[in-house]
């Protein structure tokens, strides 16, 4: 069945154009590699990567910011690495190409557009396969750091570790209320909160990976309406042509 509305209530034009500016925005976000999902979850294994965590305080203000540094030790956090980017910089040029399309109508581009939708779908289901292929490789080693430093989840949330001065005129040591191992978990904890992990990671990206194929098909739809329309024009005016020849025709010979 073919689709004529996105959502059920948006003419597939304003979806097309809705979907792009998502595209577009997105950008943005995916240029902020710490914060995709597939690459948080790469943060347990500490044998792809090690992270470093810079606080950078201003003196102007008061607030502190966390900056996430990841250093890649093989060639399978560099094949996703390799992977975001390529997905990052289709994401900026189809939605760009998707908004021009949707405006102008434009055949090409929203043929551009619906070209690079299914592809970044694809980049992406390889980029999270890649995610759960490496945390299943890797599990014995991700229960290991458990083990010694806890698993940061719902019951296990990670606190930050702030010095403490002593107000003290003669002595001002400093002291860290928190240390590495102060959520270490038993193997029975850490194998079961990796099972949970896993299961809902799983959850999460199939029900994105339905969305994005459901925004995709959309965008083609939108691009098969133009294709046909235009299509149905270049018949009409050819069949015209073909009237007006006829007629000339039959003129002639009467």
């Amino acid at each position: 069945m073919r689709l004529e509305q996105c959502c059920c209530c948006i003419p597939l034009r304003a979806g097309t154009f809705i979907i792009a500016l998502w595209f577009f925005v997105r950008r943005q976000k995916a240029l902020k590699i710490c914060m995709t999902p597939s690459i948080l979850i790469l943060c347990y294994l500490n044998v792809v990567f090690i992270r470093y965590r810079i606080y950078l305080k201003q003196r102007a203000g008061s607030w502190v910011e966390t900056v996430c540094i990841f250093s890649y030790a093989s060639q399978s956090s560099r094949a996703i690495f390799i992977i975001q980017q390529i997905f990052t910089l289709l994401i900026a040029c189809g939605g760009l190409f998707g908004m021009i399309g949707s405006c102008v109508a434009s055949r090409k581009f929203a043929k551009a557009f619906s070209i690079t939708v299914w592809i970044a779908c694809a980049l992406s289901i390889i980029k999270y396969l890649l995610a759960l292929i490496l945390i299943a490789t890797h599990r014995e080693n991700i229960i290991e750091s458990c083990e010694a430093t806890g698993f940061v989840s719902m019951t296990h949330p990670e606190s930050s570790i702030t010095a403490t001065f002593n107000s003290s005129p003669y002595y001002h040591p400093v002291s860290y209320p928190g240390t590495l191992n102060a959520s270490s978990m038993s193997y029975a904890q850490c194998s079961e909160a990796i099972k949970v992990m896993l299961i809902t990671f799983g959850v999460v990206v199939f029900v994105i990976q339905i969305v994005q194929i459901y925004f995709a098909s959309v965008v083609s739809a939108y691009a098969s309406r133009l294709r046909n329309g235009a299509r149905h024009h270049r018949l009409h005016d050819q069949q015209i042509k073909d009237f007006e020849e006829s007629r000339y025709q039959m003129a002639t010979v009467y």
